[in-house]
C-alpha cells in the first residue's frame, strides 16, 4: 500500500487485526510512536506483533510499504517462533528471523515495484514448504472464530472442538500468546474496521449489534478501548 503524501506529517493510526504482521517499506521507513518506536530509518524489515491496541506512525511524503498478514497460529512455521514469543512487540524482522531478514529483504525489494506482493508470497511460501504444520486443535479454533467474525461463544467453540475450556485457552496462550476470548474480540474488532467504509447510513446502533455488541454503548467503549478513539473519530481520520 502507500501512505499519502500531505502537507506536514501524515499521522497514520495501524490498527489491530488479530493477525502477526510482516511489514517492508521500499522507501524510507515513517517514523513509529509508543510501541512502534523502533519503525524509523535506516531499518526496512519489520513484525507486528498481534497488537491488543492501536499504534501511531507519521509519514512525510509517499511512504511504499509491502507487507503481509499472517494468521498467529500459522507464525512457527513461518518465522520459527510462535507469535506468543512476539507478543504485542513491534520488532526488526532481523531480530525475529536473524540473517534471513536481510536475504528477505533484498530479495523482495529489489526489482520491480510491480512485482514486490508476488515476491513476498514466493518467499513466505518457500519457508512454510519445509515447516511442520501449526498446532491443529489451534488452528481450527481460530478459523472457527475468524469464521464467525468474531461471535462463536466459547462454550460453542470448545464443543465443537471436543476440548476442553481449559485446554483450549492453554494451548492458545502458548502458540498465540493471549486467550481464545481475547483472539474473538480482536477477529471482531478487526471485522468492524474492515465494514466501517461500506457503513452509509446505518445507525451506530444498528451497525453495533450487526457486529455482534449487545448495545451501541458496548460497541463504542470496546473501540476506543482497542483504536484510543471512538468509531466516528476512527472513521472520520480513514475517510
Amino acid at each position: 500500500m502507500r501512505i499519502p503524501e500531505l502537507p506536514g506529517t501524515a499521522k497514520v493510526r495501524i490498527a489491530p487485526n488479530a493477525c502477526v504482521d510482516i511489514v517492508l517499506y521500499a522507501s524510507e521507513p515513517s517514523r513509529g510512536e509508543g510501541l512502534a518506536k523502533i519503525v524509523a530509518p535506516p531499518h526496512r524489515g519489520y513484525v507486528v506483533g498481534s497488537t491488543l491496541r492501536a499504534f501511531i506512525v507519521r509519514s512525510v511524503g509517499w511512504r511504499h510499504v509491502i507487507g503481509a498478514s499472517i494468521a498467529p497460529e500459522g507464525v512457527e512455521p513461518l518465522l520459527g517462533i510462535p507469535a506468543a514469543v512476539i507478543g504485542e512487540s513491534v520488532a526488526l524482522l532481523n531480530d525475529v528471523i536473524g540473517n534471513d531478514a536481510a536475504l528477505i529483504e533484498e530479495r523482495v525489494l529489489d526489482g520491480s515495484s510491480g512485482g514486490v506482493l508476488r515476491r513476498l508470497g514466493d518467499v513466505l511460501l518457500e519457508r512454510r514448504r519445509n515447516a511442520p504444520p501449526p498446532d491443529p486443535t489451534v488452528g481450527r479454533a481460530a478459523a472457527l472464530v475468524r469464521g464467525a467474525a468474531g461471535r462463536k461463544r466459547m462454550d460453542a467453540l470448545t464443543s465443537d472442538l471436543n476440548v476442553s475450556a481449559r485446554r483450549l485457552e492453554r494451548q492458545f496462550l502458548t502458540h498465540v500468546g493471549m486467550s481464545p476470548k481475547l483472539f474473538s474480540r480482536l477477529v471482531r474488532f478487526d471485522r468492524v474496521v474492515r465494514d466501517l467504509g461500506r457503513r452509509g447510513a446505518v445507525p451506530w446502533s444498528q451497525f453495533a449489534l450487526a457486529h455482534g455488541y449487545s448495545d451501541q454503548a458496548h460497541f463504542i467503549n470496546e473501540f476506543r478501548e482497542i483504536a484510543g478513539v471512538t468509531p466516528e473519530e476512527f472513521e472520520r481520520e480513514t475517510a
